[in-house]
């Protein structure tokens, strides 16, 4: 073949390479976007997975929450089934994040749920108290009897509804409030028309995880169907099923193994008694606070602006407002913590102290924000590390306060609010099933 011929010829068979593999990536591509689509809008509705990993994948924007009939647009989370009989749990989530299953784990009973799908016996309606919250607030280590609303209730004879959930944060509060009061019809049942409204606020989590999973939401409202574009749902999967492999991040529940090196974070023992004499598991998500550089200034905008809302609306309403700001069981236990029987090297002795700094840091934020904001803020924490036998408010097993822990909130309170009715009794423990 003449030269000539032959460089025209060589140049259109590489040109005719590149359309081809141009024309198998644009298919590859429109193939993963359909995917994505698919992932997001059907393989809910498939049931594949266990509940477990259902809520998890919801938890991780794999799903779209609208095709969950738990979800609620107005709350942009969830709520429980409503109608569901009592049941019965344990008070062992940080024991179970290390692979510890206790035989005799503490037992605890929660009531049914009421047709709005949280804890009660009542509706708002025949309420005079509304409690906001998370697990916290429904009474997830110690049972929904022995609960703070309930032992409120209890003190002041004040009768209680508790809208409450895990997961919940500040923004999810703002709108049940919200919700059960402007936005329900009046003489509803459903209406919330008494004259104290208390929003339990967790160190935990309220100003951290749950604020940026409710962010999320709404960001991926504004989203629509780009959202596949990006393969948001595929990524998503990814790291849930990295997550998962590795047992960190909110899949820690669906760890395939036990984890091996709990980094210090147990048996860490106290000076003084625990709650069945059992050293404490500080669960894994206290390492999100070794560094808090993740709350910053649009973060802060975030808790402000929730709490001026929350501030109107019970101003639109004629409420009392008041909000109880629960500290974490590191931040109380700390100044007790036994650390000569704690591995010097281990990530909890050297890192042990600037999570507290932290959460610490978090608390005092938060009340000058509820001081800016013109809320009655009741910060536990100071009346928790005075408190002799503090040792037991937390379970050693669990994330959760225990019942004696949760009557010294609802005394604290029902003393603040200006109750003159007595301090509620300390519980006796739960029974061991």
């Amino acid at each position: 073949m003449p030269r000539h011929l032959a460089v025209p010829f060589v140049r259109g068979g590489r040109l005719r390479r590149l359309a081809c593999l141009g024309l198998f990536a644009a298919t590859f591509y429109l193939a993963l976007v359909g995917l994505d689509a698919f992932v997001y809008n059907r393989l809910p509705r498939l049931c594949l997975f266990s509940p477990k990993h259902r809520e998890l994948l919801y938890s991780y924007g794999v799903y779209d929450p609208a095709t969950n009939p738990l979800y609620r647009p107005w709350l942009h989370g969830y709520v429980n089934e409503p109608g569901l009989p009592p049941r019965r749990g344990t008070a062992d989530d940080a024991y179970r994040a290390y692979g510890m299953y206790l035989p005799d784990a503490p037992a605890v009973t929660v009531s049914g749920t009421d047709a709005l799908g949280w804890w009660n016996a009542r509706l708002p309606g025949q309420a005079e108290t509304l409690f906001l919250g998370d697990s916290f607030c429904y009474g997830a280590g110690s049972g929904t009897e022995r609960s703070i609303p309930a032992l409120y209730e209890h003190a002041t004879g004040q009768a209680s509804y508790a809208a409450c959930k895990n997961g919940y944060g500040l923004p999810q509060y703002r709108d049940i409030l919200r919700h059960l009061t402007v936005d329900a019809l009046r003489g509803s049942p459903e209406r919330f028309q008494g004259r104290t409204v208390v929003v339990l606020v967790y160190i935990g989590n309220d100003l951290a995880a749950d604020l940026f999973v409710y962010r999320g939401r709404l960001r991926e409202e504004h989203l629509g169907p780009w959202r596949h574009l990006r393969l948001t749902s595929l990524r998503r999967l990814a790291r849930y099923l990295r997550d998962a492999a590795r047992g960190s991040g909110q899949a820690l529940a669906a760890a395939p193994a036990a984890l091996v090196d709990t980094g210090g974070y147990y048996p860490v023992p106290l000076t003084e008694p625990t709650e069945n004499g059992l050293p404490f598991a500080f669960h894994p998500f206290y390492r999100s606070f070794i560094d808090t550089a993740w709350f910053g200034p649009s973060e802060e905008d975030d808790v402000r602006r929730a709490l001026v809302d929350l501030r109107e609306l019970a101003g639109q309403g004629g409420f009392h407002l008041a909000v109880v700001v629960l500290p974490t069981a590191l931040q109380v236990l700390y100044p007790r913590i036994d650390f000569a029987a704690v591995p010097r090297g281990s990530e909890f002795a050297r890192k042990a102290a600037d999570m507290v700094r932290n959460l610490n840091a978090l608390t005092a934020r938060l009340l000058v924000l509820l001081d800016e904001a013109g809320i009655p803020g009741l910060d536990m924490l100071p009346r928790f590390m005075d408190a002799p036998d503090a040792g037991r408010y937390y379970w050693p097993t669990d994330s959760h306060l225990t019942p004696r822990g949760n009557a010294a909130v609802a005394s604290a309170l029902a003393a603040v609010l200006g109750s003159a009715a007595p301090s509620p009794p300390i519980p006796p423990r739960p029974a061991m099933p």
